[in-house]
């Protein structure tokens, strides 16, 4: 099994699995040291202390499972804004690159137009024409 597969409770990756039920073990225990000790500071009798915890447990776990799953899934959300907000970037950036290609073809073209008329204005009137294509004159500026 891969890091992405998901569990099918709730589509939850199979990699949060374990860290959320450790989360949720966490919440339930911390809430129960406090429901105890507060629970035992009334001096109630032991039995009904004890079922005082045990229907309070009850519905903290309902809270408890909920805000598990409401944590994991809003990771899973922030990571999926993460990966649209990339792949938005990565086709600007590719967008942005067409565009100077483009932009720089055209403008080597224009070099050649102009040196071609240049080329062809000179032999017209007979002169020697030896200045060198744009590409070379390029290629010795780099």
């Amino acid at each position: 099994m891969q890091k992405d597969d998901r569990v099918d409770i709730l589509s939850v990756r199979r990699i949060w699995v374990d860290t959320a039920l450790k989360i949720f073990s966490i919440e339930v225990i911390v809430y129960t040291i406090f429901l105890i000790r507060y629970e035992a500071a009334k001096a109630r009798h032991l039995m009904e202390t004890a079922q005082v915890v045990v229907i309070q447990l009850a519905a903290f776990m309902a809270v408890a499972v909920g805000f598990t799953i409401i944590l994991f899934q809003g990771v899973d959300f922030f990571m999926f804004l993460a990966q649209v907000y990339k792949e938005r970037l990565q086709r600007k950036v590719k967008k942005a690159r067409a565009a100077g290609i483009a932009e720089g073809k055209a403008e080597e073209r224009h070099l050649w137009i102009n040196w071609n008329n240049r080329r062809i204005a000179a032999e017209a009137k007979g002169e020697d024409f030896s200045e060198p294509p744009p590409v070379q004159s390029t290629n010795e500026q780099e």
